[in-house]
């Protein structure tokens, strides 16, 4: 068996140092051991037999019994017994003889074989029974366990013949150790002289009294709990802490040990003197944890099983265990600070080799290899740790510890020499790692992707890794590796792969849904057939998100039917599973997938028009992630922060963000897509047109080289048709606009209300109305409220351009309230100049005038009618809004004429829709 160094000397009379402070919870003992010698000095024999675990107070106790007697007129013979002296015959008897008068005992003496003579025992029992006559004899022997055997004989003819001596003869020993001699602890047993006093552990509040008891500042209440708490009750380690304690800095909340302090030090005397290699069983103990048997600790330590059990129960009864656990880290951090790393990987090593044979969990197999490597050993002739890690691996993700399933696998993949498991473990690998550092799992890739590169990849890992290259968004790469797929497809003759969970195959997924509008037809005709598909798709979507397990596996499918819910019809559902995701991600402990759902919830936000709260979960996103200038995954959430504070209007923090390093990668993943729009919608609002037009084209070329040119997901063709028409390039800008409405996205509300406003400001002035009307008509469905706006505030100006004033100023004016309510307010700058000279009066909300006036003249669906006409519709539109009929718009049209003192439509009060928003609130 392998010893550790002898470590820390024992520092009980340093601790014990100073005023004396009373015993606690020993009071019951004292007086024990106080009547034994009562009794001795009025002519009885007494044995008493101190027991305790070290560090119990023992020693203390017989040091007591030394003071009582050293003013009295006792005979005081003391010995101190250690393992150093065992082979040194009659050692302790020459202590006694040395304490006692001269000439009043015989010197003990051994035959040639170093056993005592029966005659020579008797005479030192004679001349012990004869000093007894005159005077109290008072024997002690300190760690009796420790005597020789020649020593122990004396002794044990002692206890057999002081029945008619006037003596006390004290002995103290430990818990749960074998003595040198077992007649010697027979004939203790057979004696009626012999008093037993064990010593046990402080209580609770046994050490909240030795503390109050202490000199220097008395611990807080709930310090007290933790002392008790960090040293088990032993009364050696308490002190050591109580030392600690006092040398502290005054003022400190949190109360910790120092390393190789007094603490640790008490630690390694209790350790020694509870028995033989007690530093190699801490450390075995440390290392086995909960998988700890008798039979295991012996075999690691090649011992009996039955002296392991024995050495565990002296530790426990000392406070050093609690049954076979530690009670308290510190007390773990104190041992295992004494043994050296190579040791201690050594077995970590035979624990995991110990635990395999015996069939035990993978995962605490894997915690002792990963342990093990980790203090410098080496695993190479280890031929089963690959499988193991791997196996561990997927156990440490489904109970959530993605950090040690990502270091299993790293050490599977170091430990490994064939290259397509390797490269297996690579891909593996970018999946786990995606959890919590995105950056990495993206370099992680690089490796399968050189072995696919050179023609060595096997098929079989070709899927998972066109799955792991969408999730990363490198849409490129991952319709590579589809491509080989369909060529063994193709050469094996068998069908089309599909890809795996929701949507269409990887290389066509990353942000697109799963479902596709073949033959759109006039972007004017086909809505119901649209919006029926639309509401088919995006069912099936929130299905797939309410009855799916979020796995690696399931990720990207998860986040396929996200986009479904965000683009193509339903955001507000998209939100809602956002959230369930995040609190799933964080129960999960994955960091980078909080971040991904979080940045999910940002661009729906976005799109939903609540600017504040899209800039707020963008940041949670950003704050996720380490390393975050390493991965390209951040391009999402700082595209999304950087329009929220463009609509905003905070230019500066923006320049601030454009300004930070990107990943090399960024570009040649779909989340380049989201931060080139981004930077472009920035551009055009500071007025650097060629340069906004410049991002907008390159986004739509990687799109479109992509084949995820979606303008549901990326409207590139409208951003740049916008930016060509303030250019006065108006017949690219027309071209851009007509290639979208081309495009089966158009039908969606949202694409063809941003189209149909872009045609608008690029057709004739006569068209205009028709089409600014018809896209605040599918803007009002879409839910984003700032494209909404935009089209309002088109439509005010197309009306003041056809001469209507009055329906011009309310529709402009509803396109102000919008961008306000959105907190858009680069947006209502660009509108205020349309309010005209009065405008600004109104902003903080409507007259208190138009709020009573409202209140009293008008009833609520006379209100909503006149809300519309004011705001532009005609009474068609406001009867199939409200689903009522023109005759009934007419006729609370006019009621509403007489009740306000007004003739026509054009005299509506301009802020009606303000007026009535705010009552509404109030």
């Amino acid at each position: 068996m392998r010893h550790f160094p002898n470590a820390g000397t024992s520092q009980s009379a340093a601790w014990c140092s100073g005023d004396r402070v009373e015993f606690a919870e020993r009071e019951l003992e004292v007086q024990t051991l106080r009547t034994a010698l009562d009794e001795c000095r009025n002519g009885a024999a007494r044995i008493v037999l101190i027991e305790g675990a070290a560090g119990c107070g023992k020693s203390e106790l017989i040091d007591t019994l030394a003071e009582w007697t050293d003013t009295g007129d006792e005979v005081a013979l003391r010995a101190y017994c250690s393992p150093t002296e065992r082979a040194l015959p009659l050692g302790l008897m020459r202590q006694l003889t040395g304490d006692a008068p001269a000439g009043a005992l015989p010197e003990a003496s051994a035959t040639p074989d170093g056993q005592p003579q029966v005659s020579a025992m008797r005479e030192f029992q004679a001349a012990l029974e004869r000093l007894g006559t005159t005077t109290p004899v008072i024997i002690s022997v300190d760690d009796v366990h420790h005597a020789d055997s020649a020593s122990l004989r004396y002794l044990q003819h002692i206890v057999r013949h002081c029945r008619s001596t006037r003596m006390l003869l004290v002995l103290t020993t430990p818990l749960h150790q074998e003595g040198q001699d077992a007649a010697f602890g027979t004939e203790l047993l057979r004696s009626r002289n012999v008093r037993r006093i064990r010593l046990r552990r402080l209580s609770p509040e046994g050490c909240r009294r030795v503390a109050a008891g202490s000199h220097g500042p008395t611990p807080r209440e709930a310090l007290s709990g933790e002392l008790h708490a960090i040293s088990g009750g032993n009364p050696l380690l308490l002190r050591a802490l109580l030392e600690e304690y006092r040398s502290a800095p005054t003022g400190t909340d949190a109360f910790r040990p120092e390393q190789g302090g007094l603490f640790g030090q008490a630690v390694l005397t209790c350790l020694r003197h509870s028995g033989p290699h007690m530093l190699d069983l801490g450390a075995a103990l440390a290392v086995l944890g909960d998988a700890y048997t008798p039979e295991r600790a012996g075999r690691l330590l090649g011992v009996p099983a039955f002296a392991a059990a024995q050495s565990v129960a002296s530790l426990s009864a000392s406070g050093i265990l609690d049954g076979h656990r530690f009670p308290h880290p510190h007390t773990k951090t104190a041992i295992l600070d004494q043994v050296p790393a190579d040791v201690l990987a050594g077995l970590h090593l035979r624990t995991a080799e110990l635990l395999h044979l015996e069939g035990e969990s993978v995962t605490q197999i894997a915690g002792h290899l990963l342990a093990a490597a980790q203090l410098g050993r080496s695993l190479t002739a280890v031929p089963w740790a690959v499988d193991v890690l791997r196996e561990a691996t997927e156990d440490l993700l489904a109970h959530g510890d993605p950090v040690r399933a990502t270091k299993a696998l790293e050490l599977a993949h170091e430990l490994s020499r064939d290259e397509q498991q390797r490269a297996d473990i690579k891909t593996r690998l970018a999946a786990v790692t995606w959890r919590v550092n995105p950056g990495r799992a993206e370099k992680h890739l690089s490796a399968p992707l050189a072995v696919l590169r050179s023609g060595r990849l096997a098929a079989e890992r070709l899927a998972p890794l066109a799955e792991l290259l969408t999730s990363q968004g490198r849409i490129a790469e991952a319709a590579e590796v589809m491509s080989m797929i369909l060529s063994d497809t193709a050469a094996s003759g068998a069908g089309t792969p599909t890809g795996t969970g929701y949507g269409r195959r990887p290389a066509e997924a990353a942000g697109t849904s799963g479902v596709r509008i073949e033959n759109p037809g006039e972007p004017g005709g086909g809505r119901p057939a649209a919006d029926t598909e639309t509401s088919a798709e995006t069912t099936a979507a929130e299905r797939f998100l309410r009855t799916t397990v979020l796995t690696d596996e399931t990720l990207e499918p998860v986040m396929r039917a996200l986009r479904s819910l965000s683009y193509f019809g339903q955001p507000e559902r998209a939100a809602v599973c956002c959230r369930e995701l995040i609190a799933e991600a964080e129960r999960q402990k994955a960091p980078a997938w909080q971040a991904l759902f979080s940045s999910a919830l940002a661009a729906v936000l976005l799109r939903l028009s609540d600017l504040h709260a899209a800039e707020e979960y963008a940041r949670r996103a950003l704050d996720c992630l380490p390393e975050q200038s390493s991965s390209a995954f951040i391009g999402s959430p700082t595209a999304t922060l950087i329009r929220a504070r463009t609509l905003m209007g905070d230019h500066a923090a923006v320049a601030r963000q454009l300004h930070q390093p990107v990943a090399d990668t960024l570009f040649k993943s779909t989340h380049g897509l989201s931060y080139l729009r981004a930077r472009g919608l920035y551009l055009m609002a500071t007025h650097q047109l060629q340069a906004a037009l410049g991002d907008f084209l390159e986004a739509g070329r990687l799109a479109k080289s992509w084949g995820v040119d979606r303008p549901a997901v990326l409207p590139w063709r409208t951003d740049a048709a916008d930016a060509l028409f303030r250019l006065g390039e108006t017949q690219r800008a027309k071209a851009l606009v007509e290639q979208q409405f081309a495009d089966p996205d158009a039908r969606r509300p949202w694409v063809r209300g941003i189209s149909l406003r872009l045609r608008a400001v690029t057709s004739d002035p006569r068209q205009q109305l028709a089409l600014l009307n018809q896209s605040v008509d599918e803007l009002s469905r879409s839910g984003d409220r700032v494209e909404l706006a935009r089209s309002l505030a088109a439509l005010g100006r197309s009306l003041r351009a056809v001469a209507e004033p009055a329906r011009a100023d309310a529709v402009i004016r509803r396109a102000w309230n919008l961008a306000r309510e959105c907190g858009a307010e680069s947006l209502c700058e660009e509108i205020c100049p349309e309010l005209g000279p009065e405008g600004g009066m109104h902003r903080r909300g409507a007259p208190e005038e138009y709020r009573s006036d409202l209140d009293t003249k008008l009833s609520d669906s006379e209100r909503r009618v006149a809300t519309l006409a004011a705001s532009g519709y005609t009474n068609r539109e406001i009867s199939l809004k409200l689903h009522i009929t023109v005759s009934t718009v007419e006729q609370h049209l006019t009621r509403v004429y007489r009740k306000l003192n007004i003739t026509r439509r054009q005299d509506l009060p301009v802020d009606l829709h303000l007026a009535v928003s705010t009552a509404e609130a109030v």
